[in-house]
Parts: structure tokens; sequence; C-alpha cells
């Protein structure tokens, strides 16, 4: 699949699918993604392009849009992305194996991610079969990521990057509350829902440190 050069995308008023999106990180983001799904629609092995994160749930603002991209066998040739959007590429016969076994971001893009784009209603019909039976991502999973971010954290704070050491540290606190709610069945809503979350099950003081790292980010 190729896409025209980024330079070229049209202005236009937002269509169907862009208004699924309900926060877009940037102009880039928008106009990239513009791009991707008009180079996806004639090229018959993508299947799917969803849109997930907090750029599809209703929080004051997102950082970056995530998008997977579903598609048949070779993975398609693409343009490089801009930084505000985190691109996954699928293949179709991964799906299924890793939702099988908990897979937390594809797992969380069938609960709660939205199609752009689809070929013969593909990600709606894998949404119905695998919703009612979708996996809680795994918590262990999720405390090994807390502890290895735990530990990038302390290295940064020692060399005296401390813009470095407090991005290290929320990412710390997302993973230790995504598996504190895998632990209690719960399914984790986008990193700005988290504190939320967490004071629903009674996690008051770590959704207090949550909602202090999240503030000092966006200081």
């Amino acid at each position: 699949m190729s896409c025209p050069k980024l330079e070229s995308a049209p202005t236009q008023p937002a269509g169907h699918w862009e208004r699924a999106v309900v926060s877009w990180p940037d102009d880039a983001a928008l106009n990239w993604t513009r791009l991707l799904i008009a180079a996806a629609r004639p090229d018959k092995s993508v299947l799917a392009v969803v849109a997930t994160g907090s750029a599809v749930r209703d929080v004051k603002c997102s950082d970056d849009l995530d998008l997977v991209l579903v598609h048949r066998s070779a993975r398609p040739a693409l343009p490089r992305p801009p930084i505000s959007v985190d691109l996954r590429c699928v293949r179709q016969t991964d799906i299924v194996p890793k939702l099988a076994t908990g897979h937390s971001f594809l797992s969380w893009a069938v609960r709660f991610g939205r199609p752009l784009f689809e070929r013969d209603r593909w990600w709606s019909r894998l949404c119905a079969d695998w919703n009612p039976r979708l996996l809680p991502p795994s918590a262990a999973e999720s405390h090994e990521r807390a502890e290895r971010a735990e530990r990038h954290r302390d290295a940064l704070a020692e060399t005296g990057d401390d813009d470095a050491a407090a991005e290290m540290a929320l990412s710390a606190l997302t993973h230790r509350a995504r598996a504190t709610l895998s632990e209690a069945g719960i399914f984790a809503q986008s990193r700005p829902e988290l504190p939320d979350q967490m004071r629903q099950i009674g996690e008051y003081q770590l959704a207090e440190a949550f909602d202090s790292a999240l503030a000092c980010r966006h200081a």
C-alpha cells in the first residue's frame, strides 16, 4: 500500500470516521490519518484501521493517537507517521491467539476502540464475537512493566534528568493502576480516567499519586 506524501493531505470537512476520534492530538495526526484511510480503502490487504486510547474517550485532551491496522499477510508499506500517532500493525492471523491470552493492547482496542475503516465489517464482527469473553489484561505482566519503569525512573533521577524521570514515574503508576484493576476483574480505561477508576475501588492513595503525576506533566 502506498500513501500520498503528507504535504498533499486534502483539506476537507470532518467525515463520519473522523468524528469517531473525540480528541485529535494535532493537525498532523488528522492529516496523516486521512491519508492512511484513503490508501486503505482500495488496498484489499487492509482489513481494519481502529483508533484506541484516550483520543477516543471523553477526556479533556489526548497527547497522541493510538491506531491499530489489521492486515492479511505482509505488512503494507506506509509513510512514517508523525510523532503524535502511535501506529501498530497486526497480522490478521495473530489477532485471535493474542486475544485468547489477554493481550492488553488488543483487548483494550476490542473493548473501547472505534473503527475508522473496516472491510466487510471485519472489526465489528470480531468485537461482537470477543467482547463477551475478553480476559482482563495480565496483572502480573503489568506489575513487571511497572517495576521496569521504576528502575528506569530511579536511574534517570540519578543522572539529574528530572523530566524523563517524571515520565517514567507516570508510566510506572499507569502499569500499577492497570494491574490493580485487572486483579479486581475490571478493564482499565484510558490513562486520564485511571485515577477515577482507582477511587471507585478504594485505591485513594494510588489515585492521588496519579493525579499529581498527571498535573506535573501538563503543568
